[in-house]
C-alpha cells in the first residue's frame, strides 16, 4: 500500500489539533460569538473534509467503522456551513475527537 495515505491522515491529524488548539479555554457562548474562532474551525474542517476525500477508497473500506462521509459532509466547503456556531463547538469538542482517536490507529496498523 502506498505512503500517500499518510499525508492525508497527518492532515486530518493535523487539522483536529488545530480545531482542540484554537477552541481550548472557550466556553461554548464565547466560542458561538467569535468569528475568528468560528471560521478557522470550518477552514480545518473543510481540510478535514479534503483530506478525507483524498483517502483511497481501500482505507476507508478498510476502516468502515469511521464514519468517513459523515465528517467530509461536515467539512465541505461549497455552499453554506453545515452547522452554526453552538453545533459546530459541540461537534469540534465531541466528534472530532472521536472520529480522531481511530484515524490515529491507522498509523499503528497499516506498515507500507
Amino acid at each position: 500500500m502506498s505512503g500517500e495515505y499518510k499525508t492525508h491522515i497527518a492532515a486530518i491529524l493535523k487539522a483536529a489539533e488545530r480545531i482542540e488548539e484554537s477552541t481550548r479555554g472557550m466556553t461554548k457562548t464565547a466560542f458561538a460569538r467569535d468569528e475568528a474562532a468560528v471560521a478557522g474551525v470550518r477552514e480545518e474542517l473543510s481540510r478535514i473534509g479534503r483530506a478525507v476525500g483524498d483517502l483511497s477508497g481501500k482505507i476507508r473500506r478498510r476502516y468502515p467503522e469511521i464514519g468517513w462521509e459523515a465528517v467530509a459532509r461536515v467539512g465541505r466547503s461549497d455552499g453554506e456551513p453545515v452547522l452554526d456556531g453552538a453545533a459546530l463547538w459541540d461537534y469540534a469538542r465531541q466528534d472530532v475527537p472521536a472520529f480522531v482517536k481511530p484515524v490515529r490507529q491507522i498509523l499503528f496498523d497499516i506498515t507500507d
